[in-house]
């Protein structure tokens, strides 16, 4: 052999080992809400298929929206469960979509969701299919009451003929204990019955938590049944450990709770010299935790040219693609949200003649499919191109984290952008533009909490008989401001941001009266300032600021809200 030969063998295995050890790049770590320290399977567009379809094991599959504070409040339940449920991960997995990620919308239109968070089970060996959208589950206040509606649903898959893999989870009435056993695999040393109720899911839950032990069987049994007295089960649930022998004992745990019956057994195995199974102890990784160095306090008085822009696409993106059909009040409302965005939006670039040719696209239908709508907008968006600046991202709409602000604070931009311009128009727009602002909130907006206390909030607050332009401007930001006092202190506050009700003393002295009251005259030309389209800023060169003081603002502006507000309901707008 040639030196050279050698040398293109060696070379070539070299990239042969290399090769086989690069990862697959359609798993990630961490996307949205979840890393994979969180137990939860994290779906992509590119790896859902993958992992979904043709899988031994069932899923409980969350579609959720990153924005959606509904969805960041439900996320540590679902985190939680799923830490729970990880020695199930043979039998059912906990899995989540990110519906806000452009890339993933198409699974959600799949899958015709259209609120968030959305749950749904899929049962094993799934297969993909347009009539295949899974079980709808309903989203909880508690992980403990999402275990319950789990186990009730595996229950049901049983009767089916489903999980047939998994531990029996029925419940039967016995009169011997050689009826109870009758049944069991050969292999059985230790036979654990659980007396209780039909209602009770806690045999069941201790079925699935020792899926894994070898040589053991659980089973459920009636509290009413014979055999209960047969064998001295006085409390219920009652435990009762059988030997291979047929020897029996009553165990007495410290509870009746799930976990001390659980505590009861493997106390009882440890007796028996039993051989555990070995469990993946998972470490919990630092979580990557988004740090926005760059991040400083900008000037609160000034808008950003980027944030509307970013605001717009994301709008156009992923929530008015999220519908699999859409046809009669949906398409006009979306209609007309285009149109107020063309009367009122300040373009820059390309962007005005993109809107309008979608908009003229969008009425030359009665009805589109999601996809198609996709398919337009990105169609539209490279033939006008440049339509928006490359690399776009928040800038005074940026959280001081990742999950915080960024897209609920660039649409309330956008619509205080669209009514204050609105207003300088002549005629009166303001009001139509407030209706636009219903109409998509009610029917786009990804957020389905936070969306049906917008429909709440201008139900009371009579969004529809709003006439003027002033009071279409002070209505909006009325509004802003009473879902700022509602959301003061939740989980979704971004802690460098609280949500005062603006604009504080420091950003707008003059619009403050005597005790706190707010000068409404001053107010309305305060927004005309900050949202108008001549002051829409195209860069940022601010130095960071100091933050004002959120407890001085929060009393005064609490005050002062409550007062004008009463004033308000009892006016005619």
């Amino acid at each position: 052999m040639y030196w050279w030969q050698l040398l293109v063998i060696t070379n070539f295995s070299g990239l042969f080992v290399i090769a086989a050890v690069i990862p697959d790049n359609d798993d990630i770590d961490e996307q949205g809400l979840y890393s994979k320290s969180d137990h939860v399977t994290i779906l992509t567009n590119k790896n859902f298929d993958k992992k979904i379809y043709g899988q031994r094991n069932a899923f409980i599959l969350q579609f959720y929206n990153s924005y959606c504070g509904h969805c960041r409040a439900f996320a540590p339940k679902f985190k939680s469960l799923a830490a729970e449920l990880d020695p199930w991960k043979s039998i059912v997995k906990l899995a989540a979509l990110d519906c806000s990620i452009e890339e993933n919308n198409v699974i959600c239109r799949q899958y015709e969701v259209m609120a968030y968070p959305s749950l749904r089970y899929l049962h094993e060996n799934y297969v993909k299919s347009n009539a295949n959208v899974g079980d709808k589950f309903r989203p909880t206040d508690s992980a403990e009451q999402l275990k319950i509606q789990l186990i009730n649903k595996m229950q049901n898959e049983q009767t089916m003929g489903r999980l047939d893999f998994a531990p029996a989870l029925n419940i039967a009435s016995y009169t011997k204990l050689t009826d109870a056993l009758s049944k069991n695999p050969k292999d059985v040393i230790y036979t654990f019955l659980i007396f209780e109720n039909d209602n009770s899911t806690i045999g069941s839950e201790i079925a699935l938590d020792m899926n894994d032990y070898e040589h053991v069987i659980v089973k459920r049994v009636y509290d009413v049944s014979e055999l209960a007295d047969t064998v001295g089960v006085r409390k219920f649930p009652g435990l009762v450990a059988v030997g291979a022998n047929m020897e029996n004992n009553v165990l007495s745990p410290k509870t009746l709770l799930k976990q001390d019956l659980l505590k009861a057994i493997n106390t009882f195995l440890k007796l028996k010299n039993y051989s555990f199974p070995l469990r993946e102890i998972v470490h919990e990784e630092s979580r990557k935790s988004y740090q926005n160095n760059e991040f400083k306090m900008l000037d609160p008085n000034m808008v950003y040219y980027s944030d509307l822009e970013k605001t717009l696409k994301t709008s156009l993106h992923t929530e008015i693609t999220r519908h699999k059909t859409l046809n009669n009040e949906p398409l006009q409302a979306l209609i007309e949200y285009l149109n107020v965005i063309i009367l009122a939006f300040p373009f820059r670039k390309n962007l005005k003649k993109y809107i309008e040719d979608l908009r003229g696209n969008l009425s030359s239908k009665n009805q589109w499919s999601g996809s198609e709508v996709y398919d337009l907008v990105i169609r539209l968006e490279a033939t006008h191109a440049p339509v928006f600046a490359p690399d776009l991202d928040y800038v005074r709409c940026k959280g001081s984290k990742a999950g915080y602000r960024g897209y609920t604070c660039g649409l309330w931009t956008l619509f205080h952008t669209l009514t204050v311009n609105a207003a300088q128009k002549p005629g009166t727009e303001g009001p139509r533009v407030l209706r636009a602002i219903h109409g998509y909130v009610k029917h786009f907006f990804g957020c389905t909490e936070c969306a049906e206390h917008f429909q709440a909030m201008s139900l009371r607050n009579r969004i529809l008989d709003v006439k003027d332009n002033n009071k279409a401007v002070l209505w909006l930001w009325i509004s802003h401001n009473e879902v700022n006092l509602r959301l003061t202190g939740d989980v979704t506050e971004d802690p460098k941001h609280p949500k005062i009700q603006f604009p504080s003393v420091t950003e707008c002295p003059e619009c403050r009266q005597d005790r706190g009251a707010w000068n409404l005259p001053v107010v309305y030309d305060y927004l005309q300032r900050i949202y108008g389209a001549n002051n829409i800023k195209d860069f940022t060169t601010e130095s960071a600021a100091g933050s004002p003081s959120p407890l001085s603002n929060l009393h005064i502006g609490m005050l002062s809200f409550l007062l004008i507000h009463r004033l308000w309901r009892d006016s005619q707008l």
